[in-house]
């Protein structure tokens, strides 16, 4: 009989994955702005341009009354432009000035509107000729060509003209005849060649530390359904454009984000999933970036975590949502750094925002989660995106074996100082069990994608001296890692529930029976309520229940590294020890603290995901919210349908990973 049959888990892991596929949409931006091409960071002083779609042509705009372009001119088109005239009453006294917009306006020509109300970029030439027989002249026309660059066409009055001479010889000489009209009328009073909307725009932002406005852009509604922004008004920084909607609201103007995108263009590669779902009532709530808990900063609701990205992986494999994976991998290698490593965090919308921070345990799962949609799928479009994976990770190990922390990984690089939030880019020299157990798993997947040993071997060398460094035989649990040398002794759930999996592979089953019962007993907490408070950094009004629930908490205050740590349930933590009970046969353990995450999976207020944990603490350093959570949502989805593939077990010695087992077969 199945581990777990019957309706209640088949809904539960239903609702989990239409959560985290709903997650790929979670802002559901009405608008969507693009720009032409990728502006680097130290692109500064010319133009910016892109596109809006999402508007409706039924929007409000402000006409162009007078002039139009014969069809719309892109950025890149040279050449001869035309156009025509219209609600003018006497077209002798009007002219259209051709611009081409780049780090200034520069007017390229003024085109007189002929009397038939059309105008075109050409100019009349005469040349005269000189002998002793005296002079001819011959007169003729010449289109004029106007170069790449955004094309403004503005309606001008007071039209003038002469003749100019650009050459003279004794033999010729040469005049063009240049029309000038400086009274021009302007796009608010429909003089431009095209319309805008006049109740969306776009604002350019520069981020470096802060947001920096550089322009309020018109949207220009240059036909067939192309929507143009642009500005020459750029600074250096991470370029983010927001489409801006103008509404009236509570008795005022206001202004909603309705797109947001950055201008490296990570979007239009591939959706990711935000890792919560944080209800719009929450200090930390924050749609576009400019205000969140009463000061800037940027969008949690779609931060997305690389851990989470790699859970997502596994979930869609599992799923049989190739389609996603694919999308999600995509966006990923465009995402990789050229060392090969992947940030702890994105925006979805964005992309990279802040300085390098990169974690190796954050990039075990990712890389994991590639290796077995590979496996599963048999695409091999992602294989170059391992290997530099891959290696970046076989390069975090100590291989020097003086070293106490030999044969461990180290942590990655990039740090923030908590008093300041100031960065460095410091390598980290520490070494974490969680982050052994994530790459672990990622090195296994790499040996049999890649199918070279050094990624097996590497992997074996973690597995010995996680076992052999960071276990505590006394306490029957894995210490939280090698810091300066000597052990960590900070107590924390997943070192021991992840390792406790990860090591039954190789040593007798004691050592994860231990874990079991370490966990059981140091971290298990029950009858806890979820807990609806106003204050910040407690903050929950959005869910909540009449009944108490068990499970497990994050750390234990037996050291003074986590004094004060929250008494609560946290869901990731409650199921990762059913993943090791599940691994020891203990079935009826496993279910119970399954079915306890279930049943705060359908509180009241839940939409189908599983809520992170049954209160806030938004200080640092714990950082616990109840949200929907990603994480938990897929370990719930995964420990049902495909547990075999969390830590998946190995075989020592052998280049290959056990069989996982076929995740629509019946496990008996």
């Amino acid at each position: 009989m199945a581990v777990f049959s019957g309706d209640k888990y088949k809904k539960a892991s239903s609702d989990a994955l239409a959560f985290i596929k709903r997650q790929l949409d979670v802002n559901n931006f009405k608008c969507q702005i693009t720009f032409d091409k990728e502006y680097d960071d130290s692109y500064s002083g010319d133009i910016v341009w892109g596109y809006v779609t999402g508007i409706s042509v039924e929007e409000d705009q402000v006409r162009a009354k007078y002039i139009s372009p014969s069809t719309y001119y892109d950025f890149n088109y040279k050449g001869k432009v035309t156009g025509t005239a219209r609600n003018l009453s006497d077209f002798s006294d009007y002219a259209v000035n051709v611009y081409v917009v780049h780090d200034a306006d520069y007017k390229v020509i003024t085109c007189p509107i002929k009397a038939d109300g059309t105008w075109e970029s050409a100019m009349t030439y005469r040349e005269t000729y000189k002998s002793d027989e005296g002079s001819k002249t011959v007169t003729y026309p010449l289109d004029i060509t106007v170069g790449e660059g955004i094309k403004e066409f503005r309606l001008a009055q007071g039209i003038k003209g002469k003749w100019e001479q650009i050459s003279s010889s004794d033999e010729v000489t040469v005049e063009r005849y240049v029309y000038d009209a400086d009274t021009e009328i302007k796009a608010e009073d429909g003089g431009y060649g095209y319309s805008y909307f006049e109740y969306f725009t776009v604002r350019l932002y520069s981020y470096s530390d802060a947001e920096y406005i550089n322009d309020i852009c018109k949207i220009w509604n240059c036909g067939g359904g192309k929507y143009m922004w642009y500005t020459n008004k750029v600074a250096t920084g991470h370029k983010i454009g927001k489409v801006m909607q103008q509404v009236w609201r509570d008795g005022a103007v206001a202004f909603d984000a309705v797109g947001i995108a950055g201008a490296v263009m990570n979007l239009q590669k591939g959706r990711l999933p935000a890792s919560f779902l944080i209800p719009t009532d929450d200090p930390q709530y924050n749609k576009d970036g400019s205000n969140a808990l009463g000061a800037y900063g940027y969008m949690l609701n779609s931060r997305t975590w690389a851990y989470d990205v790699g859970l997502s992986l596994l979930v869609f494999t599992t799923s049989g949502d190739y389609g996603i994976c694919k999308e999600m991998l995509k966006r990923m290698r465009y995402e990789q750094n050229d060392d090969g490593s992947f940030n702890f965090s994105y925006d979805i919308y964005i992309g990279q925002l802040f300085d390098g921070y990169v974690r190796t345990g954050a990039m075990g799962w990712l890389v994991w989660g590639a290796c077995y949609y590979t496996m599963e799928s048999g695409d091999r479009d992602f294989v170059k995106m391992i290997k530099k994976a891959g290696d970046w990770l076989v390069s975090k190990q100590v291989t020097d074996s003086s070293d106490p922390r030999y044969g461990l990984m180290t942590g990655g690089y990039g740090s923030y100082n908590m008093e300041d939030y100031s960065y460095s880019g410091e390598e980290i020299e520490w070494c974490s069990v969680e982050h052994q157990c994530s790459a672990l798993q990622a090195l296994e997947g790499c040996s049999l994608v890649l199918k070279n040993k050094k990624y097996k071997e590497a992997a074996e060398l973690v597995r010995d001296s996680l076992f052999l460094k960071c276990y505590d035989m006394e306490n029957g649990r894995f210490f939280q890692g090698i810091n300066g040398g000597v052990p960590d002794k900070a107590w924390a759930l997943d070192c021991t529930t992840w390792a406790g999996t990860l090591i039954f592979s190789v040593v007798h089953s004691s050592t994860a029976e231990a874990c079991l019962e370490t966990a059981r007993s140091v971290y298990l907490t029950k009858d806890k309520k979820i807990i609806q408070r106003r204050e910040k950094d407690y903050y929950n009004t959005a869910y909540s229940d009449d009944e108490t629930f068990s499970g497990f908490k994050p750390y234990s205050d037996k050291t003074a590294d986590y004094k004060g740590a929250p008494d609560i349930v946290w869901t990731e933590g409650t199921l990762g020890y059913s993943t090791l009970a599940y691994v020891l046969g203990n079935m009826d353990e496993a279910k119970k603290y399954v079915d306890e995450c279930i049943r705060l999976q359908n509180c009241d207020g839940s939409t189908g995901g599983v809520i992170y944990t049954t209160a806030t603490y938004g200080m640092l350093p714990w950082e616990f919210h109840v949200w929907e959570s990603v994480v938990s949502s897929s370990w719930l989805y995964l420990v049902i349908n495909n547990p075999d593939v969390l830590f998946p077990r190995t075989l020592r010695q052998v280049y290959y990973m056990a069989k996982i087992n076929n995740v629509h077969d019946e496990r008996k």
